[in-house]
């Protein structure tokens, strides 16, 4: 199968969205698939946008986004159009809708991605200052770009749902595939074993990695080591991505380490570090598509906490590879739930390496590319 990759920036640098493209397109490449990578894209703005653009936001404190332009998105599909004369190519697949929003081909077009524009207003933040027209513009996108889709992919049921309830996609081309873990490689299932049994018998290990803080729900993470703290039970709460201000003094409990880049060897070695020794990732998202980052603590047998909305629903099952709670849940919930399973040897034990086989099984790139390459040879 020879497959055309599109993105707007170059999908072969690891930067660009957490690595996301970059293990996406290096999976769908292995077992002899060639792929043409076709990204860094120019943009083109209309006449005028960065006057409009300055215009709403200091006038009336709204957003005109680029990203969610017509012209903008016409302009990436018209340079995709053209180097697609210069490949031999069975199928487009991109894991963004502008490069393919307006794209016209012979070829099948496959979307593979985590969230809709429908889906992300008034649910991811920055979404919530968007003007009318690039509410309207961005909604124009996505529906061009399912029209001309002979397969909407998705990483999660909240996302494939988005598409058939707010943009009436056809069922029959909407799937389910969840994303894999980006990582460059993780333990067998003999090292899981010999990582379960050295994790501490003598305290609760917790870990919150992420750079966002408000929107990861670190605030609840605080909230319930300190209650666990309180409570006189043995708490180590590792927070990594992000150093709260508010924690002058940093209380004994808990370790703050900042950013750790997983661009370096050192920074990568650092979270496999840290994930092996962790009994939890807690990460309690108030707004998540997706979360990469409960794959990634899945390859290592970690369970997750954290809550039911978005995308992780699709991740992470209840009491299998850990727990997603309602973002109206209590500390004391979530400290009830640790204590009993922590107090429970075999069965946190059962937990983790649960979570590992849902790694191996479906949480990864392999897996994940493998599936859709099966999806897309139905189509060709």
């Amino acid at each position: 199968m020879k497959i055309a990759y599109t993105t707007v920036f170059n999908a072969e640098d690891v930067h660009f969205w957490s690595g996301t493209p970059y293990h996406m397109a290096k999976a769908l490449a292995e077992n002899d698939d060639a792929v043409t990578y076709i990204g860094s894209l120019k943009r083109q703005l209309p006449p005028f946008f960065k006057i409009k653009q300055l215009w709403k936001q200091y006038l009336v404190g709204q957003r005109e986004s680029p990203r969610f332009n017509t012209t903008v998105a016409k302009h990436y599909s018209t340079q995709v159009a053209a180097q697609l004369q210069q490949h031999s190519s069975d199928v487009i697949i991109s894991p963004l809708i502008n490069p393919i929003a307006y794209l016209d081909c012979k070829q099948p077009i496959v979307l593979w991605t985590d969230a809709l524009y429908a889906g992300l207003l008034g649910f991811y933040p920055p979404f919530g200052r968007h003007s009318a027209s690039t509410i309207e513009q961005g909604n124009q996108i996505t529906s061009a770009c399912l029209s001309r889709c002979a397969l909407a992919i998705f990483s999660s049921d909240w996302a494939a749902n988005t598409a058939i309830e707010l943009y009436g996609t056809s069922r029959d081309k909407v799937k389910v595939v969840p994303f894999g873990a980006n990582i460059d490689s993780y333990p067998n299932a003999q090292e899981i074993q010999s990582i379960i049994q050295r994790r501490a018998k003598d305290k609760i290990k917790l870990l919150f990695l992420a750079k966002s803080w408000e929107r990861k729900g670190g605030d609840i993470v605080l909230a319930v080591a300190h209650a666990l703290h309180k409570a006189g039970y043995p708490v180590e709460l590792t927070i990594a991505g992000y150093s709260p201000p508010q924690l002058n003094p940093i209380p004994s409990y808990i370790k703050c380490l900042g950013f750790i880049s997983k661009q370096t060897e050192e920074g990568k070695h650092k979270i496999r570090q840290l994930l092996a020794e962790t009994h939890f990732l807690f990460v309690p998202s108030r707004a998540e598509a997706y979360g990469i980052v409960f794959c990634e603590a899945n390859a290592f047998a970690v369970p997750c906490l954290t809550t039911y909305i978005g995308g992780i629903a699709t991740i992470v099952k209840d009491n299998i590879n850990g727990m997603t709670f309602g973002l109206d849940a209590s500390v004391k919930n979530y400290c009830d739930y640790i204590v009993n399973v922590m107090q429970n040897r075999a069965r946190y034990n059962e937990m983790a390496n649960a979570s590992y086989q849902e790694f191996i099984e479906r949480l990864n790139w392999q897996s994940a590319a493998s599936e859709v390459k099966k999806m897309i040879s139905s189509k060709i």
